[in-house]
């Protein structure tokens, strides 16, 4: 098999000839390691939106100063601005503590037109160019929908979207109710996609059971199974690190992946409990913790062989979705991972047969 039809397999609940491994086509920078683990059956997961979108009635300007960028939209209801830190090396842009659009109570109105004036058009040749490009070392994972509950916090910066939810609930529902009709404006294309597999937001790790249960958990029972009658197999990217006080609710989601799934001894969650917990036909997704890598190829690849026999038999893939060769700033670190991630290859070639 190529790493498209093992990966393929594994969606569909077949068994590949071996566990895949899939990091994020953005974390293994292209060059000659990254030609040498695909030569080892590596294969790279894409990730592109299926929509473009417009704000007819909104003005937005960006400038930049003293490497600082600034975005301000206008709208009717008001202006909102957000300033992030420019940077000049493989980090991500970083915030600051202004790099919010809702700062005041006076926010949400602004925000909450530029949400209702956003219109979406169909943007299918980046999913349809991107898997012939890749061919068969690699898959594309289409944009679906998330909960509004979770796009709320990356409008306020986690203390201030604590603080919102409780100081000004009648605005944040409102907030909420926004985000909700934006989502059934959008997926009518998220259906019609030339795409099958699609990603359906986060769990972060920054709401706990409670919240979960009400402003997560129903939305996805709504609209997974949408999703699946128009054929998408649905994924979710569960990064948080407290998954064992919430698997019983990611059961009830009836997502198909939980990717980005990060075990001992970032997470709480082993592999043999989350399977457990979810059953034979959820495929669990791993975000392999980079963090081993410091204890050196040989224990890295008894981590992974220890993970592999964990889970013999359920729908299995490892991968890097938070780091990868983005961790890589120097010659020591360079060692350290280049090592780690041939180490994983090496226990797959091990004990990943399938």
């Amino acid at each position: 098999m190529n790493f498209h039809e093992r990966i393929q397999a594994v969606l569909h609940r077949q068994r590949p000839d071996r566990v895949p491994f899939a990091p994020y086509d953005n974390l293994v920078y292209r060059g000659e390691f990254e030609r040498r683990l695909r030569e080892r059956g590596t294969g790279l997961v894409a990730r592109r939106s299926s929509v473009r979108s417009d704000t007819p009635n909104v003005r937005v300007a960006r400038h930049t100063d003293d490497q600082v960028h600034t975005t301000t939209w206008s709208t009717p209801a008001g202006e909102v601005s957000v300033r992030a830190q420019v940077m000049h090396d493989r980090r991500d842009v970083g915030g600051l503590n202004n790099a919010f659009m809702i700062k005041t109570l006076a926010d949400y109105e602004p925000v909450i037109f530029l949400i209702d004036d956003t219109v979406y058009y169909p943007n299918y040749s980046s999913l349809t160019d991107t898997v012939r490009d890749l061919g068969g070392d690699g898959i594309v994972r289409g944009r679906g929908v998330q909960a509004p509950y979770h796009e709320t916090e990356s409008l306020f910066g986690i203390p201030n979207w604590i603080y919102e939810q409780h100081d000004h609930p009648e605005a944040f529902e409102r907030l909420l109710a926004a985000l909700r009709r934006r989502t059934d404006r959008v997926l009518p294309l998220i259906l019609d996609a030339p795409i099958e597999f699609v990603d359906c937001g986060s769990i972060n790790g920054n709401y706990g059971p409670r919240q979960m249960e009400r402003f997560v958990v129903p939305f996805y029972k709504e609209m997974v199974p949408r999703l699946h009658e128009a054929g998408k197999i649905c994924s979710i990217h569960a990064h948080s690190s407290n998954l064992a006080s919430l698997k019983g609710l990611v059961a009830e989601l009836g997502i198909d992946v939980i990717e980005a799934f990060t075990p001992p001894p970032i997470g709480d969650l082993s592999v043999a409990d989350a399977r457990a917990a979810w059953g034979n036909e959820t495929v669990i997704w791993v975000n392999f913790p980079e963090t081993i890598f410091w204890y050196g190829p040989e224990q890295t690849r008894q981590y992974t062989l220890d993970l592999l026999r964990s889970d013999p038999d359920g729908p299995l893939v490892i991968g890097m979705t938070e780091m990868g060769l983005q961790g890589v700033t120097d010659a020591e670190t360079e060692k350290a991972f280049k090592a780690g991630m041939l180490a994983i290859l090496d226990a797959i070639d091990e004990a990943g047969a399938r």
